[in-house]
This record gives C-alpha cells, structure tokens and sequence, in this order.
C-alpha cells in the first residue's frame, strides 16, 4: 500500500509538471506568429542577424527579420524561444548568449508585457498569434515604457497564415 502512494503521489507529481509546462508538440501542431522586441538599459536588441535565424524548427525567427518569432508547435514558451537562441529569460534576468546578464537589482528591474499589459508568467509565457511582446530591463521611466511598447511592430499580421518557414540554418 505504501508503495502504491509513492507511485500514485510521483505520478501526480509529473501530471503537474506538465501542467504547468506542457509538452511541445509536434512540429505543425500550431502555426503563429509574435512580435516582439528587448530593450536592455534602453537600447533595442538587434535579432536581425544570422546567428539568431532558425535556431530550431519548433520556434524560430527567420528572413532576416528579427522583429517576429515563428512558432510552429504548440507548448513553446517564450522562454523555451530564448533557449534556442543560447539566451535565458526568468523573472528575475535575461540573459545574452553567453553573457552579459541582466538581472533586477535596485532600481534596474526587468519587466515583461504582453499586448500593452504587465505580464507576471515571463518564460513559462505561451504566446498567441498576433500578440506583442516586450521584454525591458533597466529603470525606465513610465514614458520610456510606453515608447518602448509603441515600437513594438505589428509585422506578424502580415505574416500569420502564410506558411512560409525556412529551412534550418
């Protein structure tokens, strides 16, 4: 009986898990796209490189464009995003492929949102298509942030549905 409570208790401790960070599915299983854009102490970061273009084929970003994230399987989060380009991105910090990190620490916080909205979920964020993200760190004022959403592009509009993608790179 005793080992039939462990079991039951592992096994419900893994369908949480899972909960709370599904399983990426299958490459097709979904097919959006997200705009986006980081500010680090006030300066936009550049994803517009080729060391940055199709890192995998679940989610990536591609053409040269490093204004839009293409997600194409269902349960990638942001954060999951960031992996694949060598980044990390918490709470707490982003993190620059290797370095530099940026991490909240007196009046420098790292802030998150979601179509003009705080966001709390940073990256176990599930994006949507056509949503708008930013990612800021530093001590902004309220109008910086406001500049900083307000340039956040609205190109994934144009690219939703296409079924363009490319190939890894």
């Amino acid at each position: 009986m005793k080992r039939f409570v462990l079991v039951l208790a592992a096994l419900l401790l893994v369908l949480a898990a899972c909960k709370l960070n599904p399983p990426i599915g299958p490459v097709g299983s979904t097919h959006i796209h997200v705009d986006y854009k980081v500010y680090l102490n006030g300066q936009d970061v550049d994803f517009a490189k080729r060391e940055y273009m199709v890192k995998a084929p679940h989610v990536h970003i591609e053409s040269m464009d490093g204004d839009v994230i293409h997600v194409h399987a269902t349960g990638v989060t942001i954060g999951e995003f960031f992996r694949t380009l060598g980044m990390k991105f918490t709470k707490d910090c982003f993190v620059l492929k290797p370095q530099p990190k940026f991490c909240t620490e007196g009046d420098k916080t790292l802030k998150f949102y979601v179509n003009g909205q705080p966001n709390e979920l940073y990256d176990d964020y599930l994006p949507s298509d056509l949503d708008q993200l930013l990612i800021s760190y530093g001590s902004d004022s309220p109008e910086d942030i406001q500049k900083q959403i307000a340039s956040v592009t609205d190109k994934a509009r144009k690219e939703s549905g296409s079924g363009k993608t490319m190939a890894l790179g």
